[in-house]
């Protein structure tokens, strides 16, 4: 082997011998510092339609995630919203029971319930679309943190196939002031 090419080996050698087995070493991490930029712009607001792209960002249980107009509430259905600030806000819902469950079920009462306070409930004696619309107390408002609705009903049709059980169809649900 010629001795250049033995000098170019030694320096390759050395030079991987040198790569190996050094640590980077310890840096001081930098003070952190965290910005208060208030609430999040996006993610969930205080109001949602049924056919809104992110309408699943709403649902926390029990609601149909295929999109559309309108979408199942099952056994017991729960959504969360978030408001952006204190306010005099009413609860407000548009839902829908069709005569095809009506006709088993007969009149529904449906129930609604705020972080697991009782609002109220509407009594639906007959098929058709309802809207809910009704003050809510402020203290159970508190801006920033997720508010969770939570409907029950009386009476949901319940299939002879399966077992699952379907309340109503909901069309929009929120806050409004």
């Amino acid at each position: 082997m010629p001795a250049w090419s033995k000098a170019c080996t030694l320096a390759v050698v050395t030079l991987f011998a040198a790569a190996c087995g050094r640590e980077a070493g310890w840096f001081i991490i930098p003070p952190q510092q965290s910005l208060d930029l208030g609430m999040d712009p996006g993610g969930v607001r205080p109001s949602v339609k049924m056919s809104d792209a992110d309408a699943g960002d709403y649902i926390v249980r029990d609601i149909d995630r295929m999109p559309g107009a309108w979408r199942w509430a099952f056994a017991h259905p729960e959504l969360r919203f978030r408001l952006n600030q204190a306010a005099a806000w009413r609860f407000t819902a548009q839902i829908a029971i069709p005569q095809v469950t009506f006709q088993v079920t007969g009149p529904v009462t449906v129930t609604y319930l705020i972080d697991g306070r009782r609002l109220g409930s509407i009594r639906c004696a007959h098929p058709g679309q309802f809207e809910i619309d009704q003050p809510v107390p402020a203290a159970w408002l508190d801006p920033g943190r997720y508010i969770h609705v939570k409907f029950e009903t009386d009476r949901p049709w319940v299939s002879p196939e399966d077992g699952a059980q379907l309340s109503f169809q909901l069309l929009q649900v929120g806050f409004l002031k």
